[in-house]
């Protein structure tokens, strides 16, 4: 129903019945509704909901600006976390529809203007403290991403995007990289990151250029890591290093370039299980559907398959040799 067709159609209740409609709406919107849209405090005071409601609809960019960096202010000093004096219980709670609308008023600027440059530095900032907060308590909730209605992954896109549409350059492709070093929202697998990035090199060039800075990213991890050993975060860049080697691996495969991808993985891939780092191997070239290319992988190394994989290759085994007797 259009809002013209509403009006028709309540024009002919009286005044009790709209009070009866008015509170049997009430009742069925959900909670979560009623907080994002503030419905509560629209009922009551109406008149000043209205006026900030076209305050908010005419805001400078400038004042958006300090809004976000005052934000930021906050998060970094805990008090979105914890009990404080400056940002009261029922304001932390609605931290996630602060940065909905940030979101949101920010990717209006064009990436390409001078707004739009700024913008794009803060949604990589609000970016970064979500990321934290998906390991470390800066919210009043852990699971930030979902709370704000964004995936972590789609909004890494989002930020590759606008970084691209404003210049494709060295300097922003490793700025892209440095934050696949983030905190991995454990509602995705930590690859997606990954996935989107490649997915954003549309062009052998790009690709081709791409592999030698996510080397040097590998480098400077491995470097971390001979600093942080026995340390906790340990695990956390032996795992970074090893998505990284995953985009590599992909990335040569997808410029069919698979010695190259193949060789690069078995180097540099942090496994102590051989097998198991044939396993994640295998599991990549298949996505391919490079079944010759799978073949010559399996057969060799004369180790002791898990039987899964067995079974593929007599699958595939046989599905070369119909390609070859056509």
């Amino acid at each position: 129903m259009l809002v013209k067709e509403l009006r028709d159609v309540i024009k002919k209740y009286d005044e009790k019945d709209l009070n009866d409609i008015i509170v049997e709406l009430y009742k069925r919107i959900p909670k979560k509704v009623k907080e994002e849209y503030e419905i509560d405090n629209y009922l009551i005071n109406l008149k000043d909901a209205k006026k900030i409601k076209k305050e908010e609809e005419s805001i400078s960019f400038e004042y958006l600006t300090k809004m976000v960096n005052y934000f930021l202010e906050c998060v970094d000093n805990d008090l979105y976390a914890y009990p404080n004096k400056i940002i009261n219980k029922k304001e932390r709670s609605k931290w996630r529809f602060k940065v909905k609308k940030f979101y949101k008023e920010l990717n209006k600027y064009p990436a390409n203007t001078k707004e739009g440059l700024e913008a794009t530095t803060l949604l990589i900032q609000l970016f970064k403290r979500l990321s934290y907060g998906c390991m470390y308590l800066k919210f009043s909730n852990w699971n930030t991403f979902g709370a704000i209605g964004i995936d972590q992954s789609m909004y890494y896109d989002n930020i590759i995007k606008r970084l691209f549409t404003n210049s494709y350059n060295e300097t922003n492709i490793n700025l892209c990289i440095s934050l696949l070093d983030v905190y991995k929202d454990p509602n995705e697998l930590s690859t997606f990151m990954y996935d989107v990035f490649i997915s954003n090199l549309e062009s052998r060039e790009k690709k081709e250029q791409a592999i030698p800075l996510l080397k040097n990213k590998i480098n400077e991890l491995k470097e971390k890591l001979k600093e942080k050993k026995k340390n906790d975060n340990e695990f956390y860049i032996g795992n970074n290093i090893n998505d990284t080697v995953y985009a590599i691996t992909n990335i040569y495969f997808t410029l069919d370039e698979f010695e190259k991808g193949i060789e690069y993985f078995q180097k540099n891939y942090l496994e102590k299980s051989f097998e198991v780092k044939e396993f994640i191997l295998l599991e990549e070239i298949e996505t391919y559907h490079r079944y010759d290319v799978w073949i010559n992988e399996y057969e060799s190394h004369q180790i002791l398959y898990r039987e899964s994989l067995v079974e593929k290759y007599r699958k595939f085994k046989n599905i070369k040799e119909i390609e070859i007797k056509k």
